[in-house]
């Protein structure tokens, strides 16, 4: 039973570890709107950061090219508050979804422009929701910025984009690229990290999932040792975790 734990350990911590994030980057949307859309396929949720004025509304439309493109529009909104939205068709104002599938993970402002952070799920179930999925590789939007924060007042700017994903930049704070080394050894490995990395906890399975050995202080360093010398030869599991995110290595001893 251990061994079957500890197998699941491994299989689910690499599948986590070897996730993929594809990214549009930062797109610039006329002169007072900025878009970044993240697809995680861990988690099956897309992420969009949005910049605009703080002093007017402005929104973002999704798999379009104009307001007409096709019906209805899936639309991301803000004037006072955040508002899931989408257009009927022709030169109307959007309406609000009966349904919130957004969550607003951040809304900050900074001299005249506020960026917000909204995430939701790739597919939500309601038809008035565009469906992410992680395959995709392009997308259009719409935009439009209003001349004050009351929504209900006509469009003083708008616009398209065709966006691109391509897959995200290395992490370099995840705790994947980790180096354990020398594997094999005699019993003392190293673990090397750079400054982006934290580690809170270090600790050592053998092959049946028995605990051999726990660590959890002195991680302010590059480099950090594990002295398992005084075990038998053979295989063991470095497990390596933060707040975050948990990695296991597998080191052997000769």
């Amino acid at each position: 039973m251990k061994k079957s734990i500890l197998t699941l350990m491994l299989l689910t911590v690499g599948m986590f570890s070897n996730a993929q994030v594809k990214s549009t980057g930062v797109v610039t949307m006329g002169s007072q709107m900025s878009l970044k859309i993240d697809l995680d396929q861990t988690t099956s949720t897309v992420t969009m950061t949005i910049t605009g004025p703080s002093t007017k509304w402005f929104v973002v439309g999704l798999n379009a090219t104009t307001m007409s493109t096709n019906t209805p529009i899936d639309c991301i909104s803000y004037g006072t508050a955040l508002l899931d939205r989408y257009l009927n068709g022709g030169h109307n104002a959007p309406v609000t979804d009966t349904t919130n599938n957004l969550t607003l993970v951040s809304n900050t402002v900074s001299g005249t422009t506020r960026t917000l952070v909204v995430s939701r799920p790739f597919s939500t179930g309601d038809v008035k929701d565009y469906t992410f999925t992680y395959a995709m590789s392009s997308l259009s939007v719409i935009w439009a910025v209003g001349p004050s924060t009351t929504i209900s007042q006509e469009h003083s700017s708008f616009g398209s984009k065709a966006l691109t994903f391509t897959l995200g930049a290395e992490d370099f704070s995840s705790l994947n690229t980790l180096a354990v080394y020398p594997n094999p050894s005699n019993g003392i490995f190293s673990i090397s990290k750079n400054s982006n990395q934290s580690i809170n906890k270090i600790r050592v399975f053998d092959i049946n999932a028995k605990l051999i050995d726990e660590i959890d202080n002195g991680f302010e360093t590059e480099t950090i040792q594990v002295d398992l010398s005084n075990c038998s030869k053979g295989m063991y599991f470095i497990e390596i975790s933060n707040d975050n995110e948990k990695v296991v290595k597998k080191v052997n001893i000769i």
